[in-house]
């Protein structure tokens, strides 16, 4: 069995959750239906790609502050995700990604030239050799010695700052950061809630950084020496796409 060569926020989460999910995933690399996902999942990554055509559209050919010229190109790509993510045909849910992405790309304000990077893919090594890598939705250049790393969450459950506070994902985020843009003194994360149209800031710390890679550190070490990979049965069975492949799995 081949060992993954990348390890990841999302990676970590899966071994955390179930050693044989993370063995799907990320050693055999088992292909699934896309459909087998649950449908907000699916909306989330809808709207995702709406955001992501429009921010970088709004990077190549923005004159201003104002995204409302990437409108169109947003719900193109928002169009062709629906249909990659094997999303229902049902007008009125398409009808609310439509005015989701529309809502908020009219209401931001952004300068093109501040847009450092769109769904961009980290790739990093730690001290010890592993390899890490991520993909951040948007960074933006806050000021002259600051890094923004902005995260979409496509809910309505917002998090506030103290909430967001020791975020395991953004602490790794920070982590890149500040390996990829070498003149950032200061890393400041952030979700972006396109629905309620809120972004909540606030800024990383050393020790916030340093918690999140020593845990993503310590679940790949534990993963690399792992042969059995064992199930670990419960609620998240219910939504992962490899309940088919289990026969260890927790059902209805």
């Amino acid at each position: 069995m081949a060992r993954a060569p990348r390890y990841s926020v999302s990676s970590t989460t899966a071994y955390e959750t179930c050693p044989r999910r993370y063995r799907f995933g990320y050693l055999d690399r088992v292909k699934v239906d896309r459909g087998l996902a649950p449908q907000h999942w699916r909306f989330g990554s809808v709207v995702h790609a709406g955001l992501e055509a429009a921010y970088q559209e709004h990077r190549e050919s923005g004159t201003s502050d104002d995204l409302t010229h990437t409108v169109p190109i947003a719900l193109e790509a928002l169009r062709a995700a629906w249909v990659r993510e094997a999303m229902p045909d049902d007008p009125a849910e398409i009808a609310r990604a439509d005015e989701i992405v529309t809502t908020d790309l009219t209401a931001t304000r952004l300068a093109p030239r501040d847009i450092l990077g769109v769904e961009f893919w980290f790739n990093a090594k730690t001290d010890d050799g592993l390899t890490v890598g991520g993909a951040a939705d948007l960074v933006v250049r806050a000021d002259r010695h600051t890094v923004e790393i902005r995260d979409h969450k496509v809910t309505t459950h917002t998090r506030s700052a103290e909430q967001l506070a020791g975020d395991f994902q953004l602490g790794v985020y920070g982590w890149f950061a500040l390996r990829t843009w070498t003149w950032a003194s200061n890393v400041v994360v952030a979700h972006h809630y396109p629905i309620t149209r809120e972004l909540v800031r606030i800024p990383l710390t050393s020790d916030w950084i340093a918690h999140s890679m020593e845990r993503l550190q310590g679940v790949a070490l534990q993963a690399l020496a792992d042969d059995t990979f064992a199930p670990v049965p419960g609620e998240h069975c219910s939504h992962c796409v490899y309940l088919d492949l289990c026969d260890a799995a927790q059902r209805p």
